[in-house]
Order: structure tokens, then C-alpha cells, then sequence
């Protein structure tokens, strides 16, 4: 559910809505998720080639859907992350996380994948790994997975 509410959030005011960061500016947050963008996708998961994340996730999830870039920050660290908001046909399908920085290091620290999710009314799904993304996609679209 909180997902969800979060979603609508960002559906409500937009891709560069940051919560519980009220000391980061827009231009921090503009700069986090391009970072995030132009990391190798083979940093974030191993068996990912050697390319920008951002290229790398719109081959994946094809002309049908749209991906929308938000940074995010709570649960009481502090320490910010980058959501990819992936929408099939519309509807929200899959949100991937990749956080920004470590507990000891701060926000300064290389990102990594947090998570890869389907979030839907009345169904939620999680994969492990940053390449079960074609198997979210699938699930996305026809409930396969």
C-alpha cells in the first residue's frame, strides 16, 4: 500500500518530487538521477552488459511503456534513492530502486539495486536481481512471470 500512495505521489506532482528531503533542491535531484542514469548497468547486476542503466532499461521494456525518474529518501536513514517508475500502457507496472550511498559513507557511495517490484492493485511481486527484468516485464503485461 505504501507503494502505491507513493505512486500516486509521484503520478500527482510529478518526476522530480523528492520525499522527506526538504534540504535538496531541485538541481540535486536533477544531478542524483542522471548519475544514476549513466551508471553501467553491469554495476548495478553482473550479468547486465557494459552500457548506461538508462539504455540498457529502455531496451527492455519496449515502445509500450514509459519509464519516469523520481529520487526518494525516508525510512529513517536518510540516505537517498532513484526510482524508475515503469508504466505499461498507461499503468503503473514495475518500480526499480537503486540507492544512492551506504550508512557509513553517506550519500557519496556508488550506486547499487535496492529492488525490482510489480506493484499493482491487489498484486505485488518482487524479483532479486536487477536482470529478472524481462520476467517482471512479462508478468507486467500479461501476468506471466
Amino acid at each position: 500500500m505504501r507503494i502505491l500512495k507513493t505512486l500516486a505521489l509521484y503520478v500527482a506532482l510529478g518526476p522530480l518530487f523528492v520525499l522527506g528531503q526538504s534540504e535538496w533542491t531541485n538541481s540535486d535531484t536533477i544531478a542524483l538521477i542522471a548519475r544514476v542514469k549513466q551508471t553501467p548497468a553491469s554495476q548495478l547486476d553482473s550479468k547486465l552488459p557494459n552500457v548506461a542503466f538508462e539504455e540498457w532499461l529502455l531496451r527492455q521494456v519496449g515502445s509500450d511503456a514509459s519509464v519516469g525518474w523520481a529520487v526518494r529518501a525516508g525510512e529513517g536513514h536518510g540516505l537517498p534513492w532513484v526510482e524508475a517508475d515503469i508504466s505499461v500502457e498507461g499503468r503503473p507496472a514495475i518500480v526499480i530502486e537503486i540507492a544512492y550511498g551506504r550508512l557509513d559513507s553517506g550519500a557519496d557511495g556508488k550506486p547499487r539495486f535496492r529492488s525490482l517490484e510489480l506493484v499493482r492493485k491487489n498484486e505485488f511481486a518482487e524479483w532479486p536481481h536487477l536482470h529478472d527484468l524481462p520476467a517482471a516485464m512479462r508478468r507486467a503485461r500479461n501476468g506471466q512471470g
